[in-house]
């Protein structure tokens, strides 16, 4: 398991999240990732709960700290090299909306995702 921290959780079995994977190490190679489904991370980090990091993607920063959901995008913002320089676009009411609104929308595709897997015969059941 990879544990460097900081360290990003996110569901393999979802072809959206992935492809955020993918996009975020094109970003930041040195970007780590953990499945959200590998148990070891568990007892490492006990405040962490499976079902809620299967939900949402979770960030544990270097000095422990978990962000979830929307608040990952903001530490990214912040963190990432060449995005930084651009985060102050967002720190105002129309940019938390701007991020709250594709937060959602990524939540959405997400959840559809997952459910037309669920409903493919073809597909291997989570």
């Amino acid at each position: 398991m990879n544990d460097h921290l900081p360290l990003i959780l996110f569901d393999p079995e979802c072809p959206l999240c992935l492809r955020f994977k993918q996009g975020l190490s094109y970003l930041d190679p040195s970007l780590n990732f953990v499945s959200a489904r590998e148990t070891e991370i568990y007892e490492k980090f006990p405040q962490l709960n499976q079902q809620e990091c299967l939900e949402r993607v979770h960030l544990i920063t270097k000095s422990g700290e978990v962000f979830k959901g929307p608040e990952v995008v903001d530490y990214l913002l912040q963190t990432l090299p060449g995005v930084s320089k651009f985060a102050w676009l967002l720190e105002n009411e129309q940019g938390e909306k701007v991020k709250k609104f594709f937060y959602d929308k990524a939540e959405e595709l997400r959840e559809l995702s997952l459910k037309k897997r669920e409903d493919c015969n073809q597909c291997p059941k989570r």
